[in-house]
């Protein structure tokens, strides 16, 4: 009986198995990464609406201001208004533009398995919106929506470049 030598070392040594963990698989897809950033968005919209009625009330200046902004009248557009109206209603707009982004970036993925190009010219463009929207809030609003936003660009982004090497 002939015994078989193998010159092959490499199948002595035991596998080396690594403690690094790895992405969870959703996240290697350009699918994954836009519902990632949709999450986020909603995220960032739970946080700004938790915010309501966006200002602390908590000392004197702050409730002497807001009760300046709900008593100046101002015509605004041919229309009688107060600054808080217009604060006010701004606010609720930009919840809901929030929530829009947040439904549309769900909502994408399926354009984007039909037309990955196409979806990833539109990701690029809310991605740099997101860009424009961290630079304002690092600069004149609060570091929480700064970083969300900051992470929608970029991973708008990865997901925008994944969709574009598609056909």
């Amino acid at each position: 009986m002939t015994k078989i030598i193998s010159d092959n070392t490499s199948s002595l040594i035991p596998e080396m198995k690594t403690n690094i963990k790895q992405l969870p698989d959703f996240l290697h897809s350009a699918v994954g990464l836009i519902r990632l950033s949709s999450v986020l968005f909603l995220i960032l919209t739970i946080g700004h609406t938790w915010g309501y009625p966006w200002t602390s009330g908590q000392n004197l200046g702050e409730k002497h201001l807001v009760a300046s902004m709900k008593s100046v009248d101002l015509i605004f557009a041919g229309e009688r208004s107060s600054y808080w109206s217009l604060y006010f209603g701004w606010g609720l707009y930009v919840a809901v533009f929030l929530l829009t982004l947040t439904i549309i970036l769900w909502l994408l993925p399926n354009i984007a398995r039909l037309a990955p190009r196409y979806a990833g010219v539109i990701i690029r463009i809310i991605s740099v919106s997101c860009m424009a929207g961290a630079y304002l809030s690092f600069r004149f609003f609060y570091i929480p929506p700064f970083i969300l936003l900051s992470a929608i660009c970029v991973i708008l982004q990865v997901a925008a470049l994944k969709l574009m090497k598609q056909t």
